[in-house]
């Protein structure tokens, strides 16, 4: 039996995992990553690596592919059966590189899915490994024809897509959904609420889903793929270059030179 087979990550989805947008064999954004992933580990228990390893795993990753994304995974490592931690266990870390996503040009078409999110503040805002409700919500998605899908928890509340975090332009304001009972804090999402300042301010507040049919406008943020416009939610139509779209697409960009219109 090799060793990923007992690996904890693999059995259990024990540990996490960050995906990065690199530029020009650098990572802009590493110190936020970094950060949240040293804050997950620390609530999980997860030892992490030394600066030594991760420098070296992340060099080579953009050796490879200076341009693309990185993914890191970090797992609590090998442990015997049952799922009460391993005392001691030497973590494993794993990081891949790919070719970066294509420029988005299309406002996207989202709705909200029938899938829920779990609440459960223990691992809320965290980038832990168990995603299969993104997995799901994302088939779901498919299946629809649409771009992406909108999640509310399970007492109703919006909290995100599948793949990034939400922000929607309500009563002459944005509003992000906190990410304390499910969902993850979003290095783009941070990003915004530290440098985004749009008129009638952006705050961070619950948002139910029965909302939606009031919302003028809704903006999609990821590491990876930045500001994404949402055209269409469900039988709505929405205004795709809202009032402070662009000055969101400035703070990202003046934060990460990916994100810099050509």
């Amino acid at each position: 039996m090799g060793a990923e087979a007992i690996d904890r990550g693999l059995a259990y989805g024990d540990g996490l995992f960050e995906t990065m947008r690199a530029h020009r064999g650098t990572l802009p954004w590493w110190p936020r990553h970094r950060a949240r992933l040293t804050a997950g580990a620390g609530r999980l228990g997860i030892t992490m690596p030394s600066d030594a390893a991760l420098d070296a795993a992340l060099s080579a990753a953009l050796d490879a592919t200076p341009n693309g994304v990185i993914k890191l995974i970090l797992t609590r490592g090998c442990g015997g059966r049952g799922y009460a931690p391993t005392t001691g266990a030497e973590p494993t870390l794993i990081v891949t590189s790919s070719e970066g996503p294509a420029a988005s040009v299309e406002p996207l078409a989202v709705d909200l899915l029938s899938l829920r999110l779990g609440v459960q503040p223990a691992l809320a805002g965290m980038k832990h490994l168990n995603r299969l409700e993104q997995v799901l919500g994302a088939g779901e998605a498919a299946e629809r024809g649409l771009d992406d899908g909108l999640m509310a928890d399970a007492d109703g509340f919006l909290t995100c897509s599948t793949r990034a975090n939400l922000f929607a332009r309500l009563d002459g304001r944005w509003i992000t959904p906190p990410v304390d009972r499910a969902g993850v804090a979003g290095v783009a999402r941070g990003v915004l609420l530290d440098a985004w300042s749009p008129p009638g301010g952006l705050h961070v507040m619950p948002l139910l889903m029965a909302v939606l049919p009031r919302v003028d406008a809704l903006l999609l943020s990821n590491a990876v793929r930045g500001i994404l416009p949402v055209g269409r939610c469900g039988a709505w139509a929405l205004d795709p270059r809202p009032v402070g779209f662009a000055e969101a697409r400035a703070a990202l960009a003046a934060s990460h030179p990916a994100f810099r219109e050509s």
